[in-house]
């Protein structure tokens, strides 16, 4: 059984079809990427599995072979979905730890001596300096950032992680890092799906690949034969430069 489904999902926007048909499933404990040009629906896709900030207008989603789509947010994230955003959701003025705490707290319905221990477990995962993390989450670096928020995810003890772009605004030897990061949160046990632009992120560790366009899939497979799909190469560099 799929750890995460979804069947024939259509999300509409008045006469914009954002997600047409769109149906795949995820592995428990796999890493599975999502690419595809911008505007292609990726970030729309995140959104009607987690219900934030809408769930799809047809089709089913299952976690576990439990349907989810119904739930609504706040219930999707204590079944064991949780996911990052493409720009900063901290509470800024809060330090690091904090926000990993209030994260334990809400996701995992944990007492408070147990999502104290929760956030420190899990900014140990992600490397996040002892000294860095009293500090307010508006004074830590890029870098920084990127680890609070996913250490503020993975202290809800998710079944399922969604990483929306987290490579966004890093550099080259940053890009390495965040490559070890999610390796380590996957060895927790923790299924990831990862939408991305940086492809040498994307290729290096996902698993499975899948490309969106026009909201619809349009690929599927390993990393290797997805990036030889015609259909790929034409849908990020257009019909006549496919055929150079």
């Amino acid at each position: 059984m799929p750890l995460l489904e979804m069947r024939q999902v259509t999300r509409r926007f008045g006469a914009l079809l954002a997600l047409d048909n769109v149906s795949f499933s995820v592995r428990k404990s796999e890493i599975f990427g999502i690419a595809g040009p911008n505007g292609s629906g990726k970030s729309t896709l995140f959104n009607v599995i987690t219900g934030i900030p809408f769930p799809p207008s047809e089709g089913e989603i299952l976690l576990a072979g439990k349907p989810i789509h119904r739930l609504p947010p706040h219930q999707i994230s204590r079944a064991g979905i949780l996911r990052t955003f493409q720009k900063d959701a901290e509470f800024a003025t809060l330090s690091a730890r904090e926000n990993v705490y209030a994260s334990a707290v809400y996701c995992g319905r944990m007492t408070s001596t147990e999502a104290k221990e929760a956030a420190d477990h899990a900014l140990d995962d992600v490397s996040l300096k002892a000294e860095r993390r009293a500090k307010a989450a508006s004074d830590l670096s890029v870098f920084e950032r990127k680890q609070l928020m996913i250490a503020s995810a993975i202290a809800g003890r998710p079944k399922v992680l969604l990483l929306d772009e987290p490579a966004a605004g890093l550099t080259k030897p940053e890009v390495t890092g965040l490559s070890d990061l999610i390796f380590t949160v996957h060895r927790r046990g923790i299924t990831v799906v990862l939408i991305e632009h940086v492809l040498p992120l994307l290729l290096n560790v996902s698993e499975r690949l899948m490309i969106l366009n026009h909201g619809a899939i349009i690929a599927s497979g390993s990393p290797a034969e997805v990036v030889r799909n015609p259909e790929v190469v034409e849908a990020y560099l257009g019909k006549r430069e496919a055929r150079l």
